[in-house]
């Protein structure tokens, strides 16, 4: 299966400084503009609290217009993934009070069902958006650097 592309800013394969700049510019032209990124309507309050967190602690530059709908995809997925870990928290506590009842357990079952379906869209969200440690790295590890100062540099500084 090929691999998915890379944006140009994080990309680290060697190519030509006119072919970069080309596809950058291709790219920052598709991309579009972010300046209407906001949360859905339909969203709860939870949601459009996690929605505004994650806009506040992710760098703007690299989200456009139509990364809103993944954006509103993750904040949903986040919200209904803590109700679930409520729930199971809710449902554990009962049957330790109260002995095992197979409705409980069946509920518990359903719970971690829905559990791991969000979670995998959770995860896809996070790799989608840049939000996990993982996909940080990646970004700062092919990210340019500023150009190290030369000997002749610093010894002329000193002057």
């Amino acid at each position: 299966m090929a691999r998915p592309a890379k944006s140009i800013k994080t990309n680290s394969q060697k190519m030509s400084k006119k072919d970069r700049k080309e596809r950058e510019e291709k790219e920052n032209e598709l991309r579009g503009n972010n300046e209407n990124i906001k949360p859905f309507k339909y969203l709860n309050k939870r949601q459009k609290a996690i929605f505004k967190d994650i806009l506040k602690n992710l760098n703007k530059d690299i989200l456009s217009n139509l990364d809103n709908y993944l954006l509103n995809q993750t904040a949903i997925t986040i919200e209904r993934l803590e109700a679930i870990e409520k729930r199971i928290n809710e449902a554990n506590l009962f049957l330790s009070n109260s002995g095992k009842d197979s409705l409980d357990v069946i509920e518990i079952t359903k719970l971690k069902a829905a559990r791991d379906m969000y979670s995998k869209d959770f995860f896809r969200c996070c790799n989608e958006l840049s939000l996990s440690p993982q996909s940080r790295a990646k970004l700062s590890i092919s990210a340019p650097t500023e150009k190290k100062k030369s000997l002749f540099d610093s010894l002329n500084e000193e002057d």
